[in-house]
């Protein structure tokens, strides 16, 4: 009997050191080639810039380039904008790098001691930031363990744990992209969670603080969690008199709180004031991407076979059923962990590149994994009470789900499941492959190609339409020193195609008083978002124009991920020479698939 107590006391913490080794290996057989790259590279960049560079306003660029040509840390610099002020600044948020600090000036400290490369990019740092990240999904799991305890026995908790880490998108999301915000934002949430726990039962400094210090970290590193303080507040609600009373008799420390949370994130706040001017700004400035809070895709973010969460993890679809438990057994965070998730599908599929760009299935829902691992938890816990005749079946069905999920992540990193471009026809024809060579990438969405380069796969079956036309009379079209362009011809989204993507073919017919060498011009395309361009695009005038004759010249564009579907697509012509240039007509043909 003793030893049966024993070893059921320890099951959980057996559990969460077993899952940490099987993470622990599969991340070492997959350690990328730089852990700095991508959007990484971005959340990173306020440390070197700091502690090496001495220049977090970024007035120059140059030693970026550099690293970037000898790391391979990213194609393009799209994690830095240029401001009214001419410095480039960081378009993330410092929460990360506050994080990633500790281990940055570590392996800063051995390299310079070493005699090493302290560029701050170099594979000491790289190994250092993969550590760290690591150290937090550890301690995470094991406050997770911890929280699930203070509701479950060690079994339901040891079945959880397993659930959430073997049958959920945060196994790729660890031992793949370990180094993404998603993993330490889950270490947060678990910290925000514990300490929650803590303080409702006992009002103590010692809890309240770490509560702010977690909250504020998680709303400085991604500002839409600011929801995360939801947890705390509505944590244990018995009516709005109590949790008034509550905080009228706790005052001071909610006051503390909301100060160190404001600190926290003043810290960005100065950062924008120092380098651009301004407290607020909005530093995703494409007009391609954004936030659209009147737009959300929550049908695409849930059920899509591009990226649906429910699709690709639908052990959290089950997870759904356990808020029935968790209102009838866990009351003190049912009503917390519902409108946090009901806030949160809503933010993440507000997001108007709602998949989230390279991934396996949603990681825009990994942090929220610490709460709902409670409402999973209280699924498990009904499960293990059913008669065995459902117990078992179901038992298997979760099993099946963690193995479906594990052989999903192997074919995400073969790209067998494509990080972007999956579709309901490539995901059941693929179903069981296990051999990329043998995959259709005709039933995969078009590639946007990052350098630019864009050809027509001629093994679509795509049909070619006619758009639209604009004649110009002889001075509507009419350009030369004094008017530079001519009225553009507008097209909505909607006019052009019912498909995600449509290739253009636009003619423009032209008429040069001059050699265009000595007068050149530029046909230009581009789409627009509130007159924000994105995908702009411009084609000189050919050289080989004849002077005072009608010339037709014909471009093609490929549409960019439309943001929205009346975003327009633009087309016009823009003089730079002195001489003046006719345009006649603009025609437009699109070419697309139909269904």
């Amino acid at each position: 009997m003793s030893f049966k107590l024993k070893y059921n006391l320890s099951l959980s913490r057996i559990t969460v050191v077993g899952l940490v080794v099987i993470a622990a290996i599969t991340a070492l057989i997959s350690f990328p080639d730089n852990i700095l790259s991508w959007d990484t590279f971005g959340y990173y960049l306020y440390l070197p810039q700091l502690f090496i560079y001495h220049d977090l306003g970024i007035h120059d660029t140059q030693h970026l380039q550099a690293i970037v040509d000898q790391y391979e840390n990213t194609a393009t610099l799209y994690q830095i904008w240029q401001t009214d002020s001419g410095c480039w600044l960081i378009r993330y948020t410092a929460g990360q790098a506050v994080l990633f600090a500790p281990f940055f000036l570590l392996a800063h400290a051995y390299t310079l001691l070493t005699g090493g490369v302290a560029d701050g990019f170099s594979l000491p740092y790289q190994i250092a930031i993969a550590v760290g990240c690591f150290c937090y999904f550890i301690a995470a799991m094991f406050l997770l363990r911890r929280i699930l305890l203070h509701f479950f026995s060690e079994k339901v908790t040891a079945i959880t744990l397993c659930l959430l880490l073997l049958g959920t998108n945060l196994f790729a999301n660890t031992v793949f992209g370990i180094a993404g915000i998603h993993a330490q934002l889950f270490f947060l949430y678990t910290a925000l969670i514990y300490f929650t726990i803590r303080w409702h039962q006992r009002q103590s400094w010692g809890n309240i603080l770490p509560i702010a210090v977690s909250a504020g970290l998680i709303i400085l590193t991604r500002p839409t969690d600011i929801i995360c303080l939801l947890i705390p507040f509505l944590w244990a609600p018995t009516s709005l008199r109590a949790l008034f009373n509550k905080v009228l008799k706790n005052w001071k420390q909610m006051l503390v709180c909301a100060l160190i949370v404001g600190a926290i994130g003043s810290l960005q706040l100065l950062y924008w004031h120092a380098y651009a001017g301004h407290w607020l700004l909005d530093s995703y400035n494409n007009p391609g991407e954004g936030m659209d809070f009147f737009h959300p895709h929550i049908k695409g973010t849930l059920l899509s076979f591009r990226k649906g969460w429910f699709v690709y993890t639908p052990m959290m679809f089950l997870m759904l059923f356990g808020f029935v438990g968790a209102f009838r057994r866990g009351k003190e965070c049912a009503l917390a962990c519902l409108l946090f998730l009901l806030c949160n599908i809503y933010l993440v599929s507000c997001w108007s590149c709602w998949w989230y760009a390279g991934s396996f299935s949603q990681r825009a829902y990994v942090q929220s994994y610490a709460v709902l691992a409670l409402p999973l938890g209280f699924m498990v816990q009904s499960v293990t009470e059913w008669r065995k005749g459902f117990k078992i079946p179901m038992m298997i069905v979760l099993g099946l789900l963690c193995v479906l999920n594990l052989f999903q992540t192997w074919q995400y990193k073969k790209r067998i499941i494509d990080p972007e471009l999956m579709t309901k026809e490539a995901y059941f024809a693929n179903f069981f492959q296990t051999d990329r060579a043998k995959c259709n990438p005709g039933l995969w969405l078009i590639r946007r190609d990052a350098s630019g380069v864009e050809v027509m796969d001629s093994t679509r079956n795509y049909v070619e339409h006619f758009v639209a036309a604009k004649t110009y009379d002889a001075e509507s079209g009419r350009t030369d020193s004094t008017k530079e362009f001519i009225p553009d011809l507008r097209i909505p989204y909607y006019d052009i195609s019912p498909t995600d993507h449509a290739w253009m073919r636009v003619t423009f017919t032209v008429k040069p008083t001059a050699p265009v060498a000595d007068n050149p011009g530029l046909l230009v395309a581009t789409f627009q978002h509130k007159e924000g361009n994105y995908k702009y695009r411009t084609f000189p005038l050919p050289d080989t124009l004849t002077p005072n004759e009608w010339n037709t010249i014909e471009i093609n564009y490929l549409t960019p991920e439309i943001r929205q579907a009346d975003d327009e697509l633009c087309l016009y012509y823009w003089h730079q020479g002195k001489q003046p240039v006719f345009i006649k007509k603009i025609e437009v043909w699109a070419s697309d698939i139909r269904k």
